[in-house]
C-alpha cells in the first residue's frame, strides 16, 4: 500500500520539473509580448518626486516602420512626428491612471544584456512647465524612454517626459528634453507573464 504514494510523489515531483523548466527557460526569453515596471524620479528646481510607471510592449517595432521614421527625421522633427504618429501601436506607456501610445520600440543586444528605446506619439508629462518663466511647450511632441536591461531582466533608464527628435548630432538624432535634466528610471524590472 506504500508504494502508490511513493509513485505518487514521483509523479508530483517530474510534473513538477517538468512544468518548471519552460517557466526558466521563458524568464530568458527577451522578445515581446514584454512587460517593465520602474520607478520614475523627476526633478526640477522646484523640488522632486517620484511615480511609479509601466511599459507594455505588444510587439516591436518593424525595421520597414523604423527605416519609415528614420528617412522622415531628415525632413524635421515635424516630419518624423508625422510619420510616428502613422505607424502602428505597438505597447503602452502608463504612468498613474494616464496611458500613452509607444509607436516606436526598438531592442539592441549587448554584451550583458540589451538596450530598448522607445518613443510614444504624445508627451507624457512637462517638468518644470508651470514655474514662472518657463519655456514654451511647442514642438516637444513626444516622450523618449531608453532602458538598460541585464540578462536577468534588471535594469536602469532614462526618459525625456516631454521632447524633440531632430536630424543632427553624431548619430544623426539629436534628443532634445522640455526638462533640465532626463527623469531617471530606476528599479526597472522585466515582469515575467504567468
Amino acid at each position: 500500500m506504500r508504494v502508490f504514494p511513493a509513485v505518487c510523489l514521483l509523479f508530483v515531483a517530474a510534473l513538477t520539473i517538468a512544468h518548471a523548466a519552460p517557466q526558466s527557460a521563458k524568464s530568458k526569453t527577451t522578445s515581446a509580448p514584454e512587460v517593465f515596471n520602474a520607478r520614475a524620479t523627476v526633478g526640477s528646481a522646484a523640488g522632486r518626486g517620484d511615480a511609479y510607471i509601466t511599459i507594455r510592449v505588444d510587439k516591436y517595432s518593424t525595421d520597414k516602420d523604423l527605416d519609415a521614421m528614420e528617412k522622415a527625421l531628415a525632413n524635421g522633427s515635424g516630419a518624423f512626428v508625422s510619420a510616428l504618429r502613422a505607424a502602428p501601436v505597438v505597447g503602452h506607456f502608463e504612468v498613474g491612471d494616464k496611458k500613452f501610445n509607444i509607436r516606436w520600440a526598438r531592442m539592441k543586444p549587448t554584451s550583458k544584456g540589451r538596450v530598448i528605446s522607445f518613443v510614444t506619439d504624445a508627451p507624457v508629462y512637462f517638468v518644470g512647465a508651470g514655474l514662472p518663466g518657463a519655456k514654451s511647450k511647442e514642438g516637444f511632441d513626444v516622450a523618449v524612454v531608453q532602458l538598460t536591461m541585464d540578462s536577468s531582466g534588471l535594469g536602469e533608464g532614462k526618459m525625456a517626459a516631454a521632447a524633440k527628435v531632430k536630424p543632427g548630432g553624431d548619430t544623426g538624432v539629436e534628443i532634445e528634453a522640455y526638462d533640465a535634466e532626463p527623469v531617471t528610471l530606476r528599479s526597472v524590472m522585466r515582469i515575467i507573464a504567468s
